[in-house]
């Protein structure tokens, strides 16, 4: 018969199959008593040798209000067939691991001991319905609690957990969570924990679809809002606060409130709060620097090579390699893109909210040859062929457009592309991801004007590429911006997203006359795996639309803004370009708050005191708290 065992028992007797009743009476004076640890002379210390030295049948076993301190390590042996066992009231400081040998059990009441951890082994119970840990000193539970599959009923109040397993959230047994009063418990916090078991368990479930990003990482991150002349928040009802912020909204504000806050967006321009648009205005340029300056450890390696330096599930900035490519930057600066994106943000800053293509041409020309003096001395390393040739161009300051229309004709090298039936100009030189990282800001100021949006991008791109691939890319991601800002597409919902990208993709589609152009650029938004996207194609990493459809993708799959982007930085590539794209529509997707704080504290300390003065002065020009 193999390995299978077969054991000859005799039938269970009716009588040896009714409770075992070991507990020790008491009244309220005698219970007052015994909490205390005043115990009664009646109570058992340890549990009987009827029990431990031979073979019981019994299925309920009450030794609850006893003071027995230990559960013999052959228990389970000695009572196979339990189904009810109450231990609730002794002085139990540790569970045995052969714990998991009571097969048969359904409800495990442990109450009021001493418990300061459970064997992992519980999780074997498979038919365990019930377990009552309450009033215990539990710091944690089994990660894979959730996992066990009968169990319907958890009671872990009067603990001191720090959280409750994430698996619990993916449980489709779970009906009741009690997790009252541990003190040190923030996931979930303590608040929902006290509002019930449907408050816990929808938390929960929220925590494992990725709608909560686990607070056992992170705490909420809290941006240093510096304000000016714009409504304040520190507001003891927030719903004060939005009424505020309508009201200076409206024709009621004065000429010089309107002069302060020039990008103020009109009423009812987002279903958003305002508190929420700001986070995500703030998580747009976080996302970007961060998934930026994370992606320099990766950039241009194999597969192979990112897993043999690299642990995806704890990369951090101190983690980057230090070879020929990525001593250009020190660890936890950001590169070219980030300069790029900010670049844009300044000159919006210094001209009150307009967007012009020759300012931006000065700054850009400003930055080539000296950096941005209040970060002090950085090296200027541009990887972008087609903004390195244009800025070379004497007559680039005063016609942006021109230059690189030239250049792009003659693929700058003098040599006139040829035209195909369409008369449209062919070029591969200029199609690189220079220009995406622009987009990004510009999808910000006037996200609830869709023409204003596509305007600044497409007059910004042409600054230095004119080829309708980089136009196509960038307008779409200024408008899949914009719409995430204007709120209407829940990003909690596959769907909803969906259709945003679909729209982002039509608008940006509108600047491209090319068929076959079309026809790629659709396949490129349509993956939904980052690997179908050939992110280290030879000849093709820096093609603008493998950076588009990594950050869709990562939009539609991401759960989280770490696993989301570890998950595509670890295939490497372009990946400072693809991080920065990427880590924009996931910091807008889930908000600053709720991204990584490691990730946040590592950047240059310098660097970020200089941002954060950019996006409150972005801030205060929005009119937003």
């Amino acid at each position: 018969m193999g390995n299978v065992e077969m054991h000859q028992l005799e039938p269970v007797r009716e009588d040896e199959r009714k409770e075992l009743d070991l507990s020790t009476p008491v009244d309220y004076l005698m219970y007052c008593k015994h909490v205390k640890g005043e115990y009664s002379y009646k109570c058992l210390s340890d549990i009987p040798t009827a029990i431990t030295d031979s073979i019981s049948l019994h299925e309920r076993i009450n030794l609850s209000f006893n003071c027995i301190s230990t559960l013999p390590a052959e228990l389970p042996l000695r009572i196979p067939h339990i189904a009810f066992l109450d231990l609730s009231y002794n002085k139990i400081s540790a569970l045995p691991d052969s714990i998991g040998l009571l097969f048969h059990l359904k409800c495990l009441l442990l109450s009021h001991n001493c418990l300061e951890e459970i064997p992992s082994t519980i999780t074997r119970l498979v038919k365990l319905q019930k377990i009552d840990l309450s009033h215990n000193c539990l710091l944690e539970l089994p990660e894979k609690i959730g996992e066990m599959e009968s169990l319907k009923k958890l009671n872990v109040n009067n603990n001191k957990l720090k959280s409750l397993p994430k698996s619990l959230g993916y449980s489709e047994m779970i009906e009741i969570i009690l997790a009252i009063s541990n003190c040190c418990i923030s996931q979930p916090p303590q608040n929902i924990c006290d509002s019930g078991s449907d408050s816990t368990i929808r938390f929960l479930k929220q925590l494992a679809s990725g709608k909560i990003l686990a607070k056992q990482e992170r705490e909420l991150n809290i941006f240093p809002r510096v304000r000016a002349n714009v409504i304040q928040t520190a507001k003891p009802n927030s719903d004060s606060v939005r009424a505020q912020y309508v009201q200076i909204q409206t024709a009621t504000l004065n000429t010089a409130s309107r002069i302060r806050t020039p990008l103020l967006p009109p009423y009812d321009a987002t279903q958003l709060h305002p508190d929420e648009l700001r986070d995500k205005v703030i998580g747009i340029l976080y996302g970007a620097i961060i998934g930026d300056a994370l992606g320099t450890a990766t950039e241009f390696l194999s597969r192979d090579e990112c897993r043999f330096h690299y642990d995806e599930e704890t990369l951090t900035y101190s983690d980057i390699i230090r070879d020929e490519h990525r001593a250009h930057w020190t660890r936890g600066d950001w590169t070219s893109n980030s300069d790029q994106m900010l670049l844009v943000l300044d000159s919006l800053l210094q001209w009150a909210g307009v967007v012009d293509e020759l300012e931006f041409a000065k700054h850009l020309v400003s930055w080539k040859r000296s950096g941005i003096p209040e970060l002090g001395p950085r090296e200027i390393y541009m990887y972008s062929t087609t903004i390195n040739l244009v800025l070379q161009a004497d007559n680039y300051i005063h016609n942006p457009h021109q230059v690189a229309e030239d250049l792009h004709k003659n693929d700058g090298f003098g040599i006139t592309n040829g035209t195909d039936n369409n008369n449209t100009i062919k070029s591969s030189l200029f199609v690189d991801s220079g220009s995406l990282p622009r987009s990004l800001v510009l999808g910000i100021p006037h996200f609830h004007d869709l023409s204003e949006v596509i305007s600044n991008s497409t007059r910004i791109c042409l600054a230095t590429h004119f080829d309708e691939r980089c136009v196509t890319a960038c307008v779409t991601l200024s408008i899949a911006i914009a719409l995430m800002l204007q709120g209407k597409y829940s990003l909690d919902d596959p769907s909803a997203i969906e259709d945003l990208i679909k729209i982002a993709v039509q608008f940006g589609l509108g600047h491209c006359a090319d068929e076959s152009v079309k026809k790629e650029f659709t396949y490129y938004c349509r993956c939904s795996d980052y690997k179908n996207i050939g992110l280290s194609e030879v000849g093709k990493a820096c093609h603008p639309f493998k950076a588009c459809a990594a950050a869709f993708s990562a939009l539609r799959r991401g759960k989280d803004f770490r696993s989301a982007l570890t998950s595509l930085l670890m295939l490497g590539g372009y990946s400072s370009m693809t991080g920065c794209i990427t880590g924009s529509l996931l910091g807008c997707k889930f908000g600053y708050s709720l991204l990584p704080r490691e990730w946040i504290d590592g950047l240059n300390a310098k660097n970020k005191e200089w941002i954060n003065g950019k996006i409150n002065a972005l801030l205060d020009m929005m009119g937003l708290p």
